[in-house]
């Protein structure tokens, strides 16, 4: 039996478990949500900017507009990369996104 839940994020876990990623490395994680308009973005992102000056380590707040129409936030969190850690700062964000005009849309991060 897998260690992780059976869904798209224990898919990913288990990927690069097989790929042997250093899970004891800190790495930037980036985290997309995507918005019907600007100032919902906008709204989202100033969330995070205080979340950054409260002290959590978000190294990136950006919003621009999306490939195929609205504008997405992206959010870059130095981390390590665990299933828990992942799944809280995703819920966070749907929980923020959920009360607007918006929806997740993924996350990743760069590895050897």
């Amino acid at each position: 039996m897998s260690k992780y839940p059976d869904d798209a994020n224990g898919d990913v876990f288990r990927s690069l478990e097989n790929q042997n990623f250093d899970f004891a490395q800190e790495v930037d994680v980036e985290f997309f949500a995507v918005f019907a308009t600007e100032d919902e973005a906008n709204k989202i992102a100033l969330q995070y900017v205080e979340d950054r000056k409260a002290g959590a380590r978000l190294k990136n707040i950006e919003t621009r507009p999306h490939e195929i129409g609205g504008m997405e936030l992206e959010l870059v969190v130095e981390m390590k990369v665990t299933y828990d850690d992942v799944v809280a700062f995703e819920n966070k964000l749907n929980e923020r996104v959920s009360k607007v005009d918006g929806y997740l849309d993924g996350w990743g991060f760069l590895h050897d």
